[in-house]
């Protein structure tokens, strides 16, 4: 009978206790590097005034965007013209809105500006320059949470949709009892609102419901339509095409690529959005994976379940796939926890966020940073919400954004929001100010990954 002997780094007790030990010693690390960090920018009155200054300069940047090329292009030709596909589309408004509960919801208007102003050359309000345009998205009530577009730039969203996205906890349920607000402060849930509108605002992009039209009614009964009336269509024709579209919506699918093009147009409109993060698709299929869990706890659908969507864990792995991608495959999420570089950053939850979902906001943001040459500790500002020219809330006076800026000053992401008072000093933050010294150690580990990426790579 052979007996071993255990080491003592096989003791589960000693284990525990040195893992406990390693991870203090580096939450120590990083929330010193975070006291440091933050002194820098906010220690001194003068520096202070300097970083107020600095936030205020490039304000004006942070509506700017870059402008990359579209992952889909865009449907060649279509047998309607743009007036025409405007006309169909405001008849079939107004035959859904005879049908429905339909309101101007302000937060998606903002939401909608957002998106729109952060991406110009594929989005556009009805300015007298553009041959087509997007109608303010308005909001239909329902039971079932979902979103679409009708032709000519007309977009509603479910106010299921907004309040399962604002509710706080992530276990697929709707809790108005903790209901966040849109906009303002609130980047995370406001995120992945955004992305629900931008994936619809890529349908309009990629003109796919002309496409779509086009097979589903057939060139062929629409060229004889036209062809009857000269070759356009007449206020009638129009209104009876939108009545048809509307009365048989629920019936009419994309293709599978063009909802997975509608995807990557979202990611891309949101990631030309400061405070907006490709993170938000994760939370929304998230949120969506957790309700199938309840619906179907089995995880078989049934024959009719309707939905023209990519199965939504497909969707949710192709949007880490794309944040991973676009990150030069520095970026990471396992098991709820972010890491950058290999190394695991620490996140925690507060009471506006849970820590899965803020994991995949800082993901998203972060594979922006790094796509756009962003993640360095000499693009770094920390903007206070009071002071930020967007998302800013000026009755906030504890809380601030890390915000990068590339080199030029041409493009801005707000890697997250961290409670700070910069009227206070870094100890008295850390002693009375609610979740600070979490918030230190994660705002610390981030901008070590930042340095010893660019030590390694000599500051490329």
């Amino acid at each position: 009978m052979i007996s071993y002997a255990i080491p003592m780094t096989g003791n589960p007790e000693i284990q525990e206790r040195s893992a406990a030990r390693g991870a203090g010693q580096h939450q120590k690390t990083s929330l010193r590097r975070g006291r440091i960090f933050t002194k820098e920018l906010c220690g001194m009155n003068t520096k202070k005034k300097c970083m107020l200054a600095v936030g205020l300069a490039f304000g004006m940047s942070l509506c700017a965007a870059v402008q990359p090329a579209p992952f889909v292009s865009s449907a060649a030709a279509h047998f309607m013209t743009s007036a025409e596909e405007h006309e169909i589309g405001r008849a079939a408004a107004e035959r859904f809105e005879e049908k429905n509960d339909v309101a101007m919801d302000d937060d998606l208007i903002t939401i909608q500006q957002r998106l729109i102003a952060s991406n110009p050359e594929y989005l556009n309000w009805n300015d007298g320059v553009h041959k087509r345009w997007l109608e303010p998205m308005k909001m239909y009530h329902s039971d079932q949470p979902n979103a679409f577009m009708l032709p000519g730039g007309y977009g509603y969203m479910a106010d299921s949709m907004v309040n399962f996205m604002d509710t706080y906890q992530n276990d697929g349920y709707l809790n108005k009892n903790r209901m966040r607000p849109l906009n303002k402060t609130n980047i995370y849930n406001t995120s992945a609102v955004a992305f629900v509108m931008a994936h619809e605002f890529g349908h309009w992009a990629g003109k796919d419901h002309l496409e779509s039209y086009d097979k589903q009614y057939g060139l062929n009964i629409i060229s004889n339509i036209l062809g009857a009336l000269g070759g356009s269509v007449s206020a009638m024709t129009a209104r009876q095409i939108g009545i048809n579209l509307v009365d048989t919506l629920w019936e009419r699918k994309m293709s599978l690529s063009q909802e997975m093009g509608a995807d990557e147009w979202g990611l891309q409109f949101l990631e030309n959005v400061p405070e907006y993060s490709t993170g938000g698709a994760l939370i929304k299929f998230d949120r969506f994976l957790r309700l199938e869990e309840i619906r179907y706890p089995d995880g078989k659908f049934p024959k009719n379940y309707r939905n023209p969507h990519p199965g939504t864990e497909k969707r949710f792995d192709r949007a880490m796939d794309y944040i991973r991608k676009t990150s030069n495959n520095r970026v990471m999420v396992l098991s709820s926890e972010l890491y950058i570089d290999g190394q695991r950053i620490p996140v925690y939850g507060r009471e506006d966020i849970v820590k899965r979902e803020r994991v995949f906001y800082l993901a998203g943001q972060i594979a922006a940073a790094i796509k756009y040459d962003m993640f360095h500790e000499r693009c770094v500002r920390f903007v206070p919400v009071a002071q930020s020219p967007v998302a800013d809330d000026p009755d906030r006076h504890n809380e601030g954004y890390l915000v990068v800026v590339n080199d030029d000053r041409t493009m801005s992401k707000f890697l997250d929001k961290f409670r700070y008072d910069t009227s206070r000093s870094f100890e008295e933050n850390m002693a009375v100010t609610m979740y600070a010294n979490g918030d230190m150690e994660t705002l610390g580990s981030i901008v070590d990954a930042m340095n010893l990426y660019d030590a390694k790579n000599h500051g490329k």
